[in-house]
């Protein structure tokens, strides 16, 4: 109904009743009035899941743009628009029911190419972002997946997760499956931003077994899990926003999400300084970087003098691929991919079987959650811990 309809009928229903004044006190009729004035402008100010939409990171034109077009990926589009825009996710999301995760793929079941991708709308001029009919299927506005995932790009099914399931097919590593136990590493890739699925289920990070169910509570007994926080109970519906006090919820009104988030802060600190330990005790062995320009984007291939570097400052990814920024004695920073910090004889400092590299990946696992161990306590703790103590 529209306020309009309200407003009409309001009216209708104030002069069928002006004769009957005398039933009421004056007091009466004027609590009246101004309840049925504030029912509708509780109805005039509440926001349609279009607007909530509109104020999330899905609406994000500029991102689609950047991350889902032919113009800006090129081949790589077929990698990238499966979860960035709402014409690739639609195509993905029939090759995830047919038990394929991976790039987007042509009419014949080749890669996508370019042209083909253009011609799909995955160009500058026509890409959408995650829009509605990304999530929803065209007709009759259902959920694409509903309760179970097919085969993920990070390597594992997710059953029994209501309606958490349609996040889940992008919220993940979408780097294959991590053996827990590997001797090393099968490359210096990077987990994808949005880790949540595989922390949530409790899956892919080294030194901590998850060949078994390491499901949080939160994905196996709250309902809808992602969609259960973070549009039920969240502050504004399809913005997918989560409040300081959403765990009360469930939790009791005094547990306030900040109580559980900081121990997780200060073990995520405490296992950068583990690993900016081991890796500046190689750091003399650098010789070469390809060093890369936060303002440009850009790769410059460059001796270097390790022995020079003072501070591990940052740990992220760049361009998919665990990195490091290092600072040196004069403040000067040095941004490089792992896999391109090499010694005199060309060769990485940091090989794939140095627990250093696994450490790095599990840092950004759960740092790239978003969460600070609230998604999967029990399962962050442990990871944190085990890598902690593998760096030993």
């Amino acid at each position: 109904m529209n306020i309009q309809y309200h407003r009409e009928h309001e009216l209708a229903f104030l002069e069928r009743r002006q004769m009957d004044m005398t039933r009421f006190s004056r007091r009466t009729w004027l609590a009246l009035s101004f309840l049925l004035i504030g029912s509708m402008a509780v109805i005039a100010l509440a926001a349609s899941p279009f607007e909530e939409w509109e104020q999330s990171a899905h609406a994000n034109k500029e991102l689609a743009v950047h991350e889902a077009t032919v113009e800006n990926r090129g081949p790589l589009t077929a990698h990238c628009a499966r979860c960035h825009a709402q014409q690739g996710y639609a195509l993905y999301a029939e090759q995830l029911k047919n038990g394929d995760p991976g790039w987007l793929k042509g009419p014949e079941g080749e890669n996508a190419s370019p042209d083909y991708m253009a011609e799909i709308g995955l160009n500058e001029a026509d890409v959408e972002p995650v829009t509605c009919t990304a999530c929803h299927q065209e007709g009759n506005f259902r959920l694409r997946f509903d309760g179970n995932t097919p085969m993920l790009a990070a390597g594992f099914a997710a059953q029994g997760v209501g309606s958490g399931a349609v996040c889940m097919t992008c919220h993940n590593t979408r780097n294959g499956r991590v053996t827990w136990d590997a001797e090393a590493a099968n490359s210096h890739s990077a987990p994808h931003r949005s880790a949540q699925a595989d922390v949530i289920m409790g899956k892919n990070a080294f030194f901590v077994n998850d060949v078994g169910d390491n499901a949080s509570p939160h994905a196996a007994f709250a309902g809808d899990s992602c969609a259960t926080c973070h549009l039920q109970l969240g502050t504004n519906g399809h913005a997918f926003e989560v409040g300081e006090d959403v765990c009360a919820s469930c939790h009791g009104e005094n547990l306030d999400i900040r109580y559980a988030q900081a121990p997780f802060g200060e073990l995520l600190d405490s296992l950068k300084g583990a690993v900016a330990t081991n890796a500046l005790a190689l750091t003399d062995q650098i010789a070469t970087m390809n060093l890369w320009d936060p303002e440009t984007d850009e790769f410059t291939e460059t001796e270097v003098d390790g022995a020079s570097f003072v501070k591990l400052d940052e740990i992220l990814s760049i361009h998919g691929q665990s990195s490091f920024k290092f600072v040196d004695g004069d403040g000067n920073a040095f941004y490089s991919e792992l896999r391109d910090i090499k010694n005199a004889d060309g060769e990485p400092v940091y090989a794939l079987d140095d627990p250093t590299v696994k450490a790095t990946w599990n840092y950004l696992l759960v740092k790239y959650d978003g969460s600070k161990g609230v998604h999967n306590p029990a399962y962050a703790r442990e990871v944190l811990i085990a890598t902690m103590d593998a760096l030993k």
